[in-house]
């Protein structure tokens, strides 16, 4: 299970996968992870806010990325 990562790490991690973060997206205070047709919504405060490894799982698993992709 990977542990909690800034939400600035994972955009710069996710970049490769062609996965790309939209702030403004998903209501106040959350953002989503988007590829294609294909979102993941995170809570977010900022670039610094701790992304939870239940998080990291969803993302995951719902993008189809390796599992070691955040260690």
């Amino acid at each position: 299970m990977p542990k909690a990562i800034e939400l600035r790490k994972v955009i710069k991690i996710l970049k490769p996968y062609q996965i790309e973060f939209h702030p403004n997206t998903g209501g106040k205070h959350s953002g989503k992870f988007i590829k294609g047709s294909q979102s993941f919504p995170v809570k977010t405060h900022g670039k610094k806010t701790m992304i939870l490894p239940y998080a990291l799982n969803g993302l995951i698993k719902k993008f189809g990325l390796p599992s070691d992709v955040f260690d």
